[in-house]
């Protein structure tokens, strides 16, 4: 069916719907109407109470007659073919029948909006619908929204229905009609070209990503060695910098909570933190249309996967057309032309850009106007990029809208979920009843060895790492080794060697290769890849390196089995993968650049090292490097990068600081050449940064013995120290810490407790909140264990709760006089309604992040608050509830995308903050919404090739801030007082200062 017979179908079977659904409902009865009581949507329909007049028998006859009405509408072509009409009938059934379970009144349904009805109804259909086709699944929810459209107009003509509440709803129904039609035209037609392609493409996706690969267990069991994606999945913390009330905080934040309503996501995170398992968490949530409410808004979406590793022999950027080429997919041929352009076009897609860290400094320069143009052309897609720290600076697509977050090390509670479904994982290997004791035995095991070894606890942060903790610990039958290089060296051994002696493999493809035979070929591919400056080869390269050096292997294969080896090491070594059928890289850039830094220090390529330092693709292969070294070696390495870190000042800071990260691995040194190093570090620090405290943090534990108290720092010096300190972590990084969790400036004790996830929890607690100034600082909490740790703190007046079920727990602990100021998360937990706060007697101050559509602010009635922070409010959140609240005089609002004000009057309200995208070229009537305000202050973002905005409406407001970014001009500047308004204008391409207020002054 084509777009325009689609359209057509839905507005004549629309004329037709009204009088079935009007059947649906119990008629009304005369009378006075004296009580304004609201009448629950249960109590309406006709199959409930003592007199009814349908059944479900009739309802289903109703669910019939619309759909052959639907389709009459379009005759030349059915939209699905008789068994799946069946399949419809029964859930459009089943779906209307739940009306009579729904329990909410008729007002509440219809500021719902029919879009979120549908929503709520369609959940008692899930198990009808899950296996209909797209064809039929398009049809059921055309019919659902419909309906729903009309059972809500049928509510607002109800004559008990308040004549000022049909007033408000019936603008809300009519915007919701304009989604509708918005939402259909954007949808592919039913039976179309497109239509059968994505549903292939997205099922192919789900099969390519839809298993996660589980180091270490093909050890056993190589035909299990992956697992189910969604349970094998770790959902990882976030971090966002952002200044709160005057407080810079580092929000920790659950994936799914910090990405509901972005739009541009960079995400960084250093090697081995799950960058790209995100990334692959995320296609496959979107093929499988499997997203929780949080992320409701990725919902019906394509994803496009983008691993720029794949870039480096091309000297161009994909169009979208050829998106599906560079992620190596078999269906790149079979996609209709112009697909891809119309489903980004649309605002249906989703694009994931792997490994900006992957490519040549040169080319992420074109990656940057790349991603500058997408975002232009497709400005309702969503993107996510990746890349590791060091890669680009902070801020590097920030003009472009792209809000960045750091993935977190795994704190002591997702270790011990990581080890856990790490041993499920092996355990659903296994038969063996013995076997399956023993595995248990490690598991139980290795969590005490975690909590007894701070260094290998450390190691453990990584999600990579703790993989290889946990598959070496079974290997090694608890025998671990210590240190980093150790690690990787014992799992290459595991990988290449004890895998197939434990499966009593014996010369696999006819060869038998030693461990160290496979470790030089394995290198020197690995060599030429960090040389070249790529990720992946193509695998007749591959036989080309490999046939160079089997010269020095005469007795092990023949000069012409080149190709013999290279499946050999593909198929036996568990290092490396196909990426594409032609195409070969690492299964982890790590082990690529462990064995490419054994090469280079065997060819003595030491100067080549030093000199590439300043790439920071060649970060991890330098500090590798120096632990793969002998002592005389090593020592050279270091003084080369000293030198040229003296010898050139603009980039002395990172040559320095790698030669200390480097320290890391140096088991032995002389110490003239140690004490160089750290001298040299010592003058790096304190760090200013928040980069530069990363940084420095990879040095390791040295950093603590040169890094000062904060007597002589400034407030940016001691934050980053602090942050510093908090990403070495272990006993003494605790012990630094004491020295700054009394500093004067609000801003340090922040960073202070910021860090306690990272440490113990009990020992955190005592040694330094039990006497940590905390009356003007935000408290994170996070789990049960840390709430019980606040009832030994002398006063916890700002709490900051990822989980609103938490006040509960802590509210039973804490004196309710005593918490002032409260920070609740909402993404993380599918609730509709804040908890109820009226117990907390103290309580003046509410900030509430990433707060749902469907969220209720009812409960904030019963409350003292005083102050209202709403971060990223989404379209559709009722804010007509703050007119109950009776203290509240100042509310912030930040808005996901553009601004939407509460439809009644708020004269309470004397300070308005409200930060978003300004659609329209004119602001709200202040005056009438606030009539009380005094104080106003604007943070704005407008879309481009945008109207002038008119700032007129400003006019009698006792003191404005207003910023305006993205634009060149401002109107509506006369007659305002320049006293009483200040006005900054910031233009989209220079980011810098275009106007004030009183240049456009006439």
């Amino acid at each position: 069916m084509e777009p325009a017979a689609l359209g057509m179908a839905a507005r004549v079977a629309s004329t037709l719907i009204k009088p079935l659904v009007a059947k649906l409902f119990v008629r009304e009865e005369n009378g006075a109407d004296l009580v304004s009581k609201p009448i629950r949507v249960s109590k309406l329909v006709s199959w409930r109470g003592q007199k009814r007049t349908l059944d479900e028998r009739d309802v289903r006859q109703i669910s019939e007659k619309l759909i052959s009405r639907t389709l009459a509408a379009n005759p030349y072509e059915p939209a699905v073919h008789d068994g799946d009409r069946i399949a419809v009938v029964d859930a459009l059934t089943k779906t209307l029948l739940s009306l009579g379970d729904l329990e909410m009144e008729d007002v509440q349904a219809v500021h719902l909006g029919h879009i979120e009805l549908a929503r709520k109804l369609s959940a008692a259909a899930h198990d009808s619908t899950r296996y209909m086709s797209a064809d039929a699944t398009n049809l059921y929810r055309s019919l659902l929204d419909v309906c729903c459209l009309h059972i809500l107009q049928f509510f607002t003509q109800r004559s008990a229905f308040i004549p000022a509440t049909l007033i408000s709803q019936t603008r809300m129904i009519d915007e919701t009609m304009r989604r509708m039609e918005m939402l259909t035209a954007r949808l592919p037609p039913p039976r179309s070209q497109d239509a059968d392609f994505e549903q292939r493409y997205l099922e192919h996706l789900g099969l390519k990503y839809g298993k996660l690969a589980i180091f270490g267990l093909d050890l056993s069991a190589p035909g299990q060695a992956q697992w189910p994606l969604d349970t094998a999945y770790l959902s990882l913390e976030l971090s966002a910098q952002n200044r709160d009330g005057g407080v810079s905080a580092t929000h920790r934040l659950r994936v799914e909570g910090a990405l509901t309503g972005k739009h541009r996501v960079l995400l960084r995170g250093p090697a081995g933190s799950g960058k790209t398992t995100l990334a692959q968490w995320l296609a496959v949530s979107a093929a499988q249309n499997d997203f929780d409410d949080e992320l409701a808004f990725l919902r019906d979406r394509v994803p496009f996967i983008l691993p720029l590793r794949s870039l480096a022999q091309k000297s161009a950027l994909p169009t979208a057309h050829k998106f599906l080429a560079m992620a190596g997919s078999m269906l790149d041929g079979a996609q209709p032309e112009g697909w891809a352009d119309r489903v980004l076009h649309s605002g249906r897609g989703i694009v994931l850009v792997d490994g900006i860290d992957e490519i040549s400094e040169a080319k992420r320069l074109l990656t940057r106007r790349w991603l500058s143009e997408l975002t232009e052309i497709y400005p309702r897609t969503f993107f996510l990029v990746t890349t590791r720290p060091s890669a680009v600076p902070i801020g590097w697509a920030a003009d472009l809208g792209f809000v960045e977050f750091d993935l977190l090390p795994l704190n002591q509670r997702d270790i011990d979920k990581f080890v856990n479904r790490w041993h499920d994982a092996a355990l659903s290997t296994l038969g063996d009843a013995e076997e399956r004791t023993e595995v248990e035995h490690y598991r139980a095991a290795l969590h005490v060895t975690l909590r007894r070894k701070p260094d290998l606890y450390q190691l453990a942060t990584n999600p990579l790492m703790c993989s290889v903790i946990c598959a070496l610990h079974r290997d090694r039958h608890s025998q671990l080794p210590e240190g980093r290089m150790d690690l990787y060296a014992a799992a290459l051994r595991m990988l290449l060697v004890r895998r197939d002696k434990e499966r009593e493999v014996i010369a696999p493809e006819g060869l038998q290769l030693t461990e160290e035979q496979q470790i030089q070929l394995l290198q020197r591919l690995a060599y030429w890849l960090i040389r070249n400056g790529r990720s992946e080869a193509t695998q007749a390269l591959a036989e080309r390196i490999i046939r160079e050096r089997l010269p020095s292997m005469p007795h092990v294969v023949p000069l012409d089995g080149a190709h013999q080896v290279f499946r050999h090491l593909l198929s036996r070594s568990g290092l490396l993968r196909e990426p594409t059928p032609v195409t070969v890289d690492f299964i982890h850039r790590t082990f690529q650049d462990y064995l490419g830094a054994k090469a280079a220090v065997e060819a003595s390529d030491l100067d080549l090292l030093a000199k590439n330092a300043s790439d920071d693709q060649w970060e991890d292969v330098i500090r590798m490097a120096v632990g793969h070294a002998r002592e005389g070696e090593r020592a050279e390495l270091l003084r080369k990068l000293v030198v040229i870190g003296d010898q050139r000042p603009s980039q002395r800071r990172r040559y320095h600081l790698l030669a200390a990260a480097s320290l890391e691995n140096a088991t032995t040194l002389d110490p003239a050449v140690r004490a160089e190093v750290i001298s040299r570090a010592a003058f790096l620090i304190p760090p200013a940064t928040r980069e530069e405290a990363e940084n420095l943090a990879q040095a390791g534990a040295v950093v603590l013995d040169v890094l000062a108290g904060p007597a002589d720092m400034t407030e940016e010096q001691a934050v980053a120290s602090v942050r510093t300190i908090g990403l070495i972590g272990g006993t003494a990084a605790l012990q630094r810490m004491q020295a700054y969790k009394d500093a004067p400036q609000r801003n340090v004790r922040q960073e202070v407790v910021n860090a306690w996830p990272r440490f113990d929890t009990v020992e955190f607690a005592e040694s330094i909140l039990a006497t940590c100034r905390c009356d003007d600082i935000e408290i994170p909490v996070t789990n049960a264990e840390q709430v019980a740790c606040l009832r030994q703190l002398p006063e916890a007046p700002n709490l900051s709760l990822p989980q609103p079920s938490l006040v509960h727990e802590f509210s039973a602990v804490l004196d309710r006089d005593s918490v002032v100021s409260l920070a609740l998360g909402t993404a993380d937990h599918r609730t509709s309604e804040l908890p109820a706060l009226g117990g907390l007697t103290g309580l003046r101050r509410l900030c509430v992040r990433n707060p749902t559509s469907t969220l209720s602010l009812k409960p904030l009635a019963d409350s003292g608050i005083r102050e209202l922070v709403l971060n990223y409010v989404p379209v559709g959140l009722d804010l007509s509830a703050l007119q109950t609240v009776p203290l509240l005089t100042t509310l912030s609002l930040g808005f996901a995308d553009r601004v939407a004000l509460p439809e009644v009057a708020l004269p309470s309200i004397t300070s308005l903050r409200l930060k978003g995208v300004a659609e329209t070229a004119s602001l709200p009537d202040f005056a009438a919404l606030f009539p009380g305000l005094t104080r106003l202050h604007l943070n704005l973002y407008r879309r481009p090739r945008r109207a002038p905005l008119d700032l007129s409406r400003v006019r009698g407001i006792d003191s404005v801030t207003v910023r305006v970014r993205n634009t060149t001009k401002v109107i509506g500047l006369d007659g305002l007082d320049p006293e009483r308004v200040s006005v900054t204008v910031e233009g989209r391409r220079t980011g810098g200062l275009l106007t004030s207020f009183r240049d456009q002054r006439p």
